[in-house]
């Protein structure tokens, strides 16, 4: 197996694990909010949290699992802006607003975004 397809492979179950997260959202959102560790909203703020937090995930997974698919690397450009960008929102949110710095999830963010945009730049070389 060469490093093209191992890289694939990796991004394949990043993919299908952000994919089935996003699932979660309209399946089990009780569920994937405590996981996250976010109680779930009410009114409007579950609507936009069951909307947002479910295209985010499902978006990202989607993207990634046709960029594996179809070899094309134009494909893990969005996901990897929306993970880098969701990064710098939430270092903002503790710089402006006092939130806790969200240390791991940021961390996951940054690896798994710069992965995805490393997938993309071996993918075109091949």
């Amino acid at each position: 197996m060469n490093v093209v397809n191992g890289l694939r492979i990796i991004a394949g179950l990043i993919g299908f694990l952000f994919f089935i997260s996003g699932l979660q959202w309209i399946i089990n959102p009780y569920e994937i909010s405590d996981s996250l560790g976010m109680p779930l909203l009410s009114g409007l703020g579950l609507s936009t949290q069951i909307g947002d937090m479910g295209s985010f995930f499902i978006t990202v997974g989607a993207m990634t699992l046709i960029g594996v698919y179809t070899k094309i690397s134009h494909w893990f450009y969005a996901p990897s802006m929306l993970l880098l960008v969701a990064a710098l929102y939430r270092t903002f949110s503790t710089l402006f607003y006092g939130a806790p710095f969200a240390t791991e999830q940021i961390v996951i963010e940054i690896i798994v975004g710069a992965f995805l945009l490393y997938v993309s730049s071996r993918i075109r070389e091949a």
